[in-house]
């Protein structure tokens, strides 16, 4: 139940902000992404993609997302760490990133509860949170080495924050945290995306 909200909130944020849009917000690239796997050399994101309103770092390597699990990222000490008392795969069923990959751990065994969210983004580079077009407050920052943006959506302090990072040419990782109880301030929830996603990546760049 508690993953349909990530879903929603994804609808929200990919509404454009002041201009024309189709019915599920910013047009969405078609299905599929770069499937060539690893390489060695620095790469930028593609020139295809919504242009950015800031310039995108290359990355040190490409990783693919395709046919990853997002519940593989987390080992068990990473979820015990994290406190998750419960993880379930499965897959998006939002219009923009129907299919793809992404897993759910919930932490709901202590007086505050909330969920990590992590999905396989395979149809569009971290440069799209960057455009400016979207209902969210992002930021460009960097997760080893890898350029990311951390943002949240509009109007929602203390309701949840988000990072995603750019691993390969049209794709990202999306790692969302959400609370369902009061008392979290707006920073806190940032560092705790942030943690979470430095955790998947560095499980990520074990496994590609």
């Amino acid at each position: 139940m508690r993953k349909r909200l990530f879903l929603a909130l994804a609808a929200v944020a990919m509404v454009s902000a002041g201009c024309a849009s189709s019915a599920s917000g910013l047009p969405t690239p078609a299905p599929g992404g770069d499937s060539s796997g690893t390489s060695s050399a620095p790469t930028t994101e593609p020139s295809g993609s919504p242009s950015s309103t800031v310039e995108v770092p290359p990355r040190p390597r490409d990783i693919s997302l395709d046919g990853l699990d997002p519940c593989t990222l987390f080992t068990e000490a990473q979820r015990t760490q994290l406190k998750a008392t419960d993880v379930d795969s499965g897959e998006s069923g939002s219009d923009n990133f129907k299919g793809m990959k992404e897993c759910v751990l919930e932490v709901d065994d202590q007086e505050r509860f909330y969920d990590y969210t992590a999905l396989a983004v395979t149809t569009e580079g971290v440069d799209a949170w960057l455009t400016g077009q979207r209902n969210v407050e992002a930021e460009l920052t960097d997760v080893q080495g890898f350029p990311a943006a951390q943002f949240k959506f509009r109007g929602s302090d203390g309701e949840g924050c988000d990072v995603a990072v750019g691993v390969a040419e049209k794709q990202n990782l999306w790692i969302q945290v959400v609370p369902y109880s009061r008392g979290f301030e707006q920073d806190e929830l940032c560092q705790m995306a942030r943690q979470a996603t430095e955790m998947a990546m560095t499980t990520l760049q074990t496994l590609k």
